[in-house]
């Protein structure tokens, strides 16, 4: 064999010369240590069929047992609820609508792979996360660490406002209480960041987030889990496990 030979398939090559990868690396990855989650966003509108068909085969390539779609729909209702003016009633309606175009596309794609692949595969709504009670105290706790330590208020701010620079919703940039109605979704997603998700006796410990927004999420994470905020050391007393990170870029 040539020493710089491909010894992977093509799509899955072509995908991780896409990725970033935090808290690992494509050879620990590799060698089939965690379960593998696939983070979805009701808001990326660039994800297609043919995407979901290279993302489910990396993460079945690399998982250690079982691979998981988890569709962030309700966590998306904070968005609706103050870009979009929607009541909260409106707001669920809309997310879990958007929530099962995502289901039903892979649905359709996992359809297409083989029994025992199909066996591996399990696709999680929000409702389902928010079942964890581990994960609730791990919010609870975000939540009072904004409130009581500026620095971490200060680094959750950041992240709203750059999103809501990115929706081009300038005005919402002077209203506080906007603003921290908007970092609920930040509390909502950090602990799956943080520390995977647990769901049915499988801890998913890493997860492959698609992406086309440079964010600096993962560096934030990366940052808390290194100390370098005064509220790591509380917060990593919290958590039972540490996540691994892969970004895969959409263009």
């Amino acid at each position: 064999m040539k020493k710089n030979e491909i010894t992977i398939p093509k799509n899955i090559y072509e995908l991780e010369r896409t990725t970033r990868i935090f808290g690992s690396s494509l050879d620990e990855i590799s060698k089939k240590k965690f379960n593998i989650f696939i983070g979805v966003s009701v808001n990326n509108k660039k994800l297609t069929k043919d995407m979901a068909r290279t993302y489910l085969r990396w993460a079945l390539y690399n998982t250690k047992d079982r691979v998981a779609i988890v569709i962030a729909d309700e966590l998306d209702m904070v968005n609706r609820e103050v870009f979009d003016k929607y009541s909260k009633g409106k707001a669920r309606k809309r997310t879990l609508k958007e929530g099962d175009k995502f289901e039903s596309l892979f649905k359709e794609v996992i359809s297409k792979f083989s029994k025992k692949d199909r066996k591996k595969i399990n696709i999680y709504r929000w409702d389902k996360i928010v079942e964890n009670q581990h994960y609730l105290d791990i919010q609870k706790f975000l939540r009072e660490q904004y409130e009581k330590d500026i620095e971490f208020r200060f680094a959750i701010s950041f992240f709203v406002k750059k999103y809501i620079r990115k929706k081009g919703k300038l005005k919402i940039l002077e209203d506080k209480k906007k603003l921290d109605k908007l970092a609920e979704y930040m509390f909502g997603e950090l602990p799956t960041l943080l520390e995977g998700i647990k769901i049915e006796n499988t801890h998913y410990n890493l997860c492959l987030y698609p992406t086309y927004f440079a964010s600096g999420m993962s560096q934030f994470i990366t940052d808390i889990w290194g100390d370098e905020l005064n509220a790591s050391k509380k917060l990593k007393k919290k958590l039972k496990h540490k996540a691994v990170l892969v970004e895969s870029w959409l263009d």
